[in-house]
């Protein structure tokens, strides 16, 4: 399975910085951006929004969970971008011998570390209070999503998202 993560790795990270400068140069509000899956990682794609797509005012109560909750943004569309991505995870899915938590995680992970090597790329511009980069897994409470927005935002972003699902 080690050979299938480094793969599953670099196609990620080719996938993601594509499908961002993709947005960036479609969008000139982007300020959301997250890799998203489901909790059984059945596949791996991103998503991301606008400022002008936030449908809740900012002194509304439910502001924070439009702006940080992946699953109700705008962008969902990977332009196919994906795909290598999910035939890799596919594989990955496929190996018998190695426990599905086992691939879970280290799938999860994968997508956690790459984010993380783009962020210090400066991918998805400076960290500011303005900007928000995540893992997002679909109707969880997974710990890698909380872990994701800590390491890969500013502390008021971080402690804005706890506050509402943390």
């Amino acid at each position: 399975m080690v050979e299938q993560l480094a793969k599953l790795k670099a196609e990620l990270k080719t996938a993601i910085a594509a499908h961002y400068k993709q947005l960036k140069d479609s969008f000139n509000d982007v300020y959301g951006y997250a890799v998203y899956t489901d909790d059984g990682v059945s596949s791996i794609s991103a998503v991301a929004n606008r400022t002008s797509a936030i449908s809740a005012d900012p002194s509304d109560r439910m502001y924070n969970y439009y702006r940080y909750g992946a699953v109700e943004w705008s962008e969902q569309d990977d332009f196919g971008l994906f795909d290598a991505v999910n035939d890799i995870v596919g594989q990955i899915q496929d190996i018998d011998s190695v426990e599905f938590a086992d691939k879970r995680n280290a799938m999860l992970r994968a997508a956690m570390e790459v984010m993380c090597e783009l962020d210090a790329e400066g991918v998805f511009g400076p960290k500011s209070d303005e900007r928000f980069v995540a893992v997002c897994v679909t109707d969880s409470d997974e710990p890698i999503m909380l872990e994701s927005v800590e390491r890969l935002n500013t502390p008021a972003v971080f402690e804005a998202y706890r506050s509402e699902f943390g």
